[in-house]
């Protein structure tokens, strides 16, 4: 059952499902409820960042619009489907824009079962934004565990946690990743200059899905999922472009030079590789083409 409602930051009530005094410290809620549907007219001209000392998980409901940005340069719409986590550590802003309608169900969580799998990048901090193709199905299962009776013991606060994180973790699988257009603070734009900025040496990529936040599985499956090839094959195309321009725009670059400044073993391994990918040699491809671009 909801309690009385509230007034929200955002200026409107929301109806509480709880609000806890003292969360367990391993892991617990420390409040939830719904953003009854508004609009307003100055929210969206409140553009600063803030971040709350816990995470929280907020799901868009019917007739809900509005936006999500963050510090790192994370910024996207947000409408009926939409879910987004926020993260102690991360500044961030959401709300209604100019005559939006915001409407959600969120809860706000704590404790060190959380922080242990955000360390472990089980829990992504990128994207922040997913999206669900179902959403009802979702609303009401998460309603379902905000609506079920206070525990009042550590023993049923950790069976609830571990429900909760089991129904979260499930949720992600099933959800697609909001991305942005390409921008600096893009992870997939990041990524494909990580990838292809130093063509000469080998990239490690377990230290580029670090450098993203991400774990290496999460980096290789969102990135297969954006370029439709995995990581090492997008490199591996990458250079091969780099090698047609060279050959085309560089007359006087020899085979052997390209082949060292592509990170190449040597001149024989880059001739092998390029015809088995093109099913000509360097020089028959450069002769070819004949000084026209590639």
């Amino acid at each position: 059952m909801k309690e009385a409602k509230f007034k929200s930051l955002l200026g409107n009530y929301d109806e509480l499902f709880f609000d806890n005094g003292v969360p367990d410290k391993a892991g617990d809620f420390f409040g939830a409820g719904i953003s009854l549907p508004f609009r307003t007219n100055d929210w969206w001209e409140m553009r600063g960042l803030w971040n709350y000392p816990y995470y929280s998980l907020n799901l868009m409901l019917k007739g809900g619009e509005g936006s999500y940005r963050n510090d790192e340069a994370f910024e996207c719409e947000l409408n009926y489907g939409n879910f987004f986590l926020t993260f102690p550590d991360v500044k961030h802003h959401y709300g209604p824009g100019k005559n939006q309608r915001w409407s959600e169900i969120y809860v706000g969580f704590q404790g060190d079962v959380f922080d242990y799998y955000v360390k472990q990048r089980i829990l992504p901090k990128y994207p922040p934004v997913w999206r669900l193709d179902e959403p009802e199905i979702w609303i009401k299962r998460l309603q379902g565990i905000l609506e079920s009776p206070r525990p009042n013991t550590r023993i049923a606060t950790a069976r609830q946690m571990t429900l909760f994180l089991a129904f979260l973790f499930e949720m992600l699988e099933s959800a697609t990743p909001v991305q942005v257009g390409e921008t600096a603070g893009d992870w997939f734009g990041q990524a494909c200059r990580m990838l292809t900025n130093d063509l000469h040496h080998k990239v490690k990529y377990r230290q580029v899905a670090d450098a993203l936040g991400m774990s290496y599985h999460t980096f290789r499956a969102y990135f297969t999922k954006r370029a439709g090839v995995p990581p090492a094959q997008y490199r591996d195309a990458q250079r091969l472009k780099a090698a047609k321009d060279l050959l085309v725009n560089n007359p006087h670059k020899s085979c052997k030079q390209i082949a060292f400044t592509l990170g190449y073993y040597n001149g024989d391994h880059f001739s092998a590789q390029f015809k088995k990918q093109v099913g000509v040699s360097p020089n028959q491809y450069r002769k070819m083409t004949n000084g026209k671009s590639s």
